[in-house]
């Protein structure tokens, strides 16, 4: 069966890679103090530390003196968000903002701009976090059983994580870093906004490209990743979908809508991180954006069959759970891999 292998930031942090949204702004303030390191960003050094900065009862009044970003400003205020994608759609909020009375910007260049200064200091963060990554057993166990011509490694991340650790045991398979990587000129990153056919059309509509610069639909024509994945699709049938660390997020839709919901799809399993909560949000998301009850229904992989996501500090006895339940059987004779659930016998699908 072909194996379709969705890869997002929480792969990363089950890598050690301190690459979550609250950590990079945790990152951001706290050099800026040490260093006053970011001075397109900043006035001046905020707090001693992080935990100072969330406890402030005078926040907002503060950081209007201190950070010169007003976007960035925003994020700070918000440093309880979750996921990458919450920081695009907030992005996309301000872009929508433009013209209205009391908007911060009343023009997009000034909002682009910004996002630009962030997306810049991510990426010299994002590069200095790379090479903490650490190789995990039940990983490389998973993907050696894995690997075949007919295997698609989509990653979603910026980092090369995969590459830098799993290429040997991936000899095989297909790989699309499909929002580019940190130092590539060819696929460069793609950090953005997912928006859909009628959101596009009410930027386009104001006849100014520059409402269109952070849109995803464009950004992906950078380079042939949205051809290569549609290429695959069309080529496979019963495609088995795994998403290792994506939240599945709104700022993804469409590509995962097209994903998702393709023919050729068969299975779709989500691996969880440590509890249930983390499953429901993620299918409770994919549920979003599939906006298809029946192919929900008859896909969605349920709990007691998924297995939870490998972490690096993983001791002994988590890693033979998981080698255990994901029941990597690769049979010599090409036959489907099959997988075995939670207190369940053998069954493929």
């Amino acid at each position: 069966m072909p194996n379709l292998i969705i890869i997002g930031n929480g792969f990363d942090l089950a890598h050690n890679l301190e690459t979550s949204y609250p950590q990079f702004i945790r990152s951001i303030v706290e050099s800026n103090n040490k260093e006053v390191k970011h001075l397109d960003l900043f006035n001046s050094g905020l707090y001693r530390n992080y935990e100072e900065l969330k406890q402030t009862e005078r926040l907002s009044v503060h950081l209007s003196d201190t950070v010169k970003n007003y976007l960035l400003k925003n994020l700070i205020q918000n440093f309880f968000l979750k996921n990458w994608s919450d920081v695009e759609e907030m992005y996309f909020k301000q872009l929508n903002s433009i013209g209205n009375t009391n908007a911060p910007y009343q023009k997009p260049e000034p909002l682009n701009q910004q996002f630009e200064q962030i997306k810049g200091v991510l990426k010299q963060y994002l590069s200095e976090q790379e090479n903490k990554s650490l190789k995990i057993e039940s990983y490389d166990t998973m993907f050696k059983a894995l690997d075949s011509e007919d295997t698609l490694i989509l990653n979603f991340n910026y980092t090369k994580t995969v590459e830098r650790l799993y290429d040997n045991s991936l000899k095989r398979s297909k790989k699309i870093y499909f929002h580019g990587k940190l130092d590539s000129t060819t696929n460069p990153i793609v950090f953005g906004y997912a928006a859909s056919h009628d959101e596009s059309r009410k930027l386009i509509e104001k006849n100014n490209n520059e409402f269109m610069k952070n849109i995803k639909k464009h950004l992906y024509k950078r380079s042939e990743n949205e051809a290569l994945l549609t290429k695959y699709l069309k080529d496979h049938i019963h495609i088995d979908v795994s998403i290792l660390g994506h939240s599945c997020g709104l700022s993804d839709k469409l590509i995962l809508n097209q994903i998702l919901t393709d023919e050729n799809v068969e299975t779709i399993r989500t691996f969880y991180f440590e509890k249930y909560e983390n499953y429901f949000d993620t299918i409770v998301n994919i549920d979003r954006i599939m906006n298809d009850d029946d192919k929900f229904r008859k896909r969605i992989v349920d709990f007691n069959s998924s297995i939870r996501m490998p972490q690096h500090n993983d001791v002994q006895n988590q890693i033979n759970d998981f080698k255990s339940h994901i029941g990597l059987l690769k049979e010599p004779n090409n036959e489907p891999m099959y997988f075995i659930g939670k207190n369940q016998s053998k069954h493929s699908y």
